[in-house]
């Protein structure tokens, strides 16, 4: 039995222990050494995680310590270890950039702290995500019944996804019976490009799928989607949970041919999943969206609002043609949590189309931002985007000692630096120097990635302060490098 706590007619605390005083900080003098960090090089410096715990103060937290005092610590380990997202030098992964709104508007949901579980655990924190929803669905063209979700990440809202789907195919006694029961007669497939995310792998690991059930589709020679071949797939497999296709790889930034798909599904009835995590902020282009036809008639559609939406992490909105079939899966009431049949707004519950219970304001940061910056000059600069990767991609192909691999379909290309007289083998190697030499020298970035089985420059520009000149400068210091590792004989 543990030792009773004495009891006291009416507690008091200790006013040294209270809690509830305002944090006396200047948030904008405090963070200003963190904002100049943003665009400042290196982008990242190479570093082994003893030299970093050397500067994180690890002893048992007993109090004590300055606000200032902790802001300093966390801004001298980041500039001396820096991994900076923000870069406009940064082409590497796909990494959010961040709006100069955001600070505020992540600490307005901080301070608010509201719990976006449904309407009446948040009003106002529902029928804003609501909004910013409806905007982004409109952008799509779903129809007015469908609904949404923000979720944590493209993998969680992914996994949803697929998981929604699982309910249509198999319908309501999959939520009780689970997937063992309709895997009798013939094994459940998931059909994806071999350019899909492998978050769709994982999505079958945690759904009890398996990975040995994903059937992958070939590619074209721009790494999207064959329908041929995926009318075969369609044609072999009778127990098939979805198609899965993408609109943006990572690889590549490929979109798959969406109104071919969605026509093959549409026959024989497979829901359509959309993963658009990467790509869907082209939607915000005039110029760019009739590059996503097709995407409206997708059962579920996943959009990254921390990829090129430019919002800080993190965000992932889910969106459903039919919340029905999520709402099956999802929808539960405990003795202390309750839903009724009823429809009405006041009884809305996010996590009835989602496993989340406690979930932030997500939505906050982002109705902010659009509504501050507008749906149109955040597409300007989407577009701008894809303006620089296509202009790099020109600057390529007229450059004698370069080789373009995929040119960009949205903002991602990958080229190689292969001068003449030179095998394979030695062009696989001298690539892999180029990258680790641009990294090393800390003005740009780009990630390692390999297309067709061997190692390319692979450049991905999804920042809003990325401009001409930083394509260029990535450009001549490629060149310059590989011209001086030929010189020497390295390669």
């Amino acid at each position: 039995m543990p030792n009773p706590i004495p009891a006291a007619s009416r507690p008091r605390l200790d006013p040294a222990d209270d809690l509830t005083q305002a944090a006396a900080i200047d948030l904008n003098a405090a963070l200003s050494d963190l904002h100049s960090q943003r665009t400042t090089a290196p982008i990242i410096r190479p570093s082994r995680a003893e030299d970093v715990a050397l500067l994180i103060d690890h002893s048992f937290p007993q109090g004590g310590d300055s606000l200032e005092q902790l802001v300093e610590q966390i801004s001298r380990a980041t500039k001396r270890y820096p991994r900076r997202n923000t870069h406009p030098g940064f082409f590497g992964w796909i990494a959010p950039s961040g709006l100069p709104s955001d600070p505020l508007a992540h600490a307005m949901v901080s301070l608010l702290n509201e719990n976006v579980g449904g309407y009446w655990a948040s009003p106002v924190g529902t029928t804003i995500e609501k909004t910013v929803i409806r905007w982004l669905a409109d952008l799509v063209d779903f129809p007015q019944q469908s609904q949404g979700v923000f979720m944590s990440g493209g993998s969680m809202a992914n996994m949803c996804g697929i998981a929604s789907a699982c309910a249509k195919r198999f319908g309501p006694g999959f939520r009780s019976q689970g997937l063992a029961a309709f895997s009798l007669e013939s094994r459940p497939v998931i059909l994806c490009s071999r350019a899909a995310h492998f978050s769709i792998r994982r999505a079958a690991v945690m759904l009890g799928i398996g990975t040995d059930n994903i059937v992958t589709i070939d590619t074209d020679d721009q790494f999207r989607m064959r329908v041929d071949a995926l009318a075969s797939a369609l044609a072999e497999h009778d127990n098939i949970i979805c198609v899965v296709a993408s609109a943006g790889t990572t690889n590549t930034g490929a979109i798959d041919p969406l109104p071919q798909i969605a026509d093959l599904c549409s026959t024989q009835d497979v829901w359509l999943h959309v993963d658009a995590a990467y790509g869907a902020g082209g939607l915000m282009s005039a110029q760019l969206r009739p590059r996503f036809s097709g995407i409206e008639r997708a059962d579920s559609v996943v959009m990254d609002m921390h990829k090129w939406f430019f919002q800080s992490l993190s965000g992932s909105l889910l969106l459903y043609r039919d919340p029905g079939w999520a709402r099956q899966l999802f929808s539960e009431s405990s003795d202390y949590l309750r839903m009724n049949e009823d429809e009405s707004p006041e009884q809305f519950a996010f996590f009835s189309i989602s496993p989340e219970l406690s979930r932030r304001f997500r939505a906050l940061p982002f109705y902010i931002s659009m509504r501050h910056y507008g749906l149109e000059r955040l597409g300007r600069n989407v577009l701008h985007n894809v303006q620089c990767a296509e202009y790099l991609a020109n600057r390529v192909r007229n450059e004698q000692d370069l080789e373009l691999i995929s040119a960009p379909q949205l903002s991602i290309l990958c080229f190689r630096f292969r001068p003449d007289g030179l095998d394979d083998d030695s062009v696989d190697r001298l690539n892999t120097t180029i990258r680790d030499r641009i990294q090393l020298e800390g003005d740009y970035l780009i990630s390692p990635t390999r297309v067709n089985d061997r190692p390319v420059l692979r450049v991905c520009i999804i920042n809003h302060a990325t401009r001409a000149e930083h394509v260029e400068g990535l450009l001549a210091s490629i060149l310059r490098i590989g011209h001086d590792l030929v010189a020497a004989g390295d390669e």
